[in-house]
């Protein structure tokens, strides 16, 4: 549950952030994340440790909701497959 409380706070402040504010981020996977919403880059996502994160930015960057049914968390999976069109 903390995960996708972070996912859905980390992809809303992404959503306005620049390249320069993803730099500053010290944890790596919250880093990668920004980088890839930020730059639309979904190699950045491949270099996300947790699986499920991984995934939720490949749906998101990629548009694509088949990333979303990898996901194991079911409140992450429904929160994935809402976000992505």
């Amino acid at each position: 549950m903390k995960v996708l409380a972070l996912l859905i706070v980390l992809f809303s402040q992404y959503a306005f952030a620049s390249d320069s504010h993803c730099y500053s981020i010290k944890d790596q996977d919250q880093k990668n994340l920004c980088l890839a919403t930020v730059k639309h880059q979904d190699s950045y996502c491949y270099s996300i440790h947790s699986a499920d994160s991984k995934n939720s930015c490949l749906a998101l960057v990629k548009n694509q909701k088949s990333y979303c049914y990898s996901i194991k968390s079911s409140d992450m999976k429904n929160h994935c497959l809402a976000s992505v069109k």
